[in-house]
């Protein structure tokens, strides 16, 4: 018997959204690495896919020399975002969203949410986030 519903493909629906949006990207299986610029900042953001979600990970280039410090931001910062998290990993401070993919209707829409608002957010708080990754906190 056939599911009425099936799980969605995310690396599917990812690779179909960046390619109709002209972005360029590496995929390597159901990863996918593409840089980002938004507001005069550059980054790097990852994409894991799996069925039925997306999760993004935007890393900010920022070396972090100061380990309390970055964490100390990221924890300040997650008190104040909607959706996601920021944290420190392979010495950067990375910003993960994600998108559930329930139905194949809605799985692009979601899929560019994440992406949108990862990218808010890394482009938001980029001053702050290079400042935290140095050891100084900013206002």
């Amino acid at each position: 018997m056939e599911e009425l519903d099936p799980p969605v493909d995310g690396a599917q629906v990812l690779a179909a959204l960046l390619e109709r949006s002209g972005a360029e990207f590496r995929r390597e299986g159901a990863r996918f690495r593409l840089l980002f610029t938004q507001r005069g900042c550059k980054w790097q953001t990852v994409c894991d896919c799996r069925e039925g979600r997306i999760l993004v990970y935007g890393v900010h280039p920022a070396r972090v020399s100061a380990p309390e410090t970055a964490l100390a931001l990221c924890s300040e910062l997650n008190g104040r975002i909607v959706r996601g998290a920021f944290f420190v990993q392979e010495g950067h401070i990375v910003f993960r969203t994600g998108a559930e993919l329930t139905d194949r209707y809605s799985a692009a829409e979601r899929a560019a949410s994440a992406l949108e608002y990862n990218a808010a957010a890394v482009s938001g708080f980029w001053t702050r986030l290079a400042a935290g990754a140095a050891g100084r906190l900013l206002d």
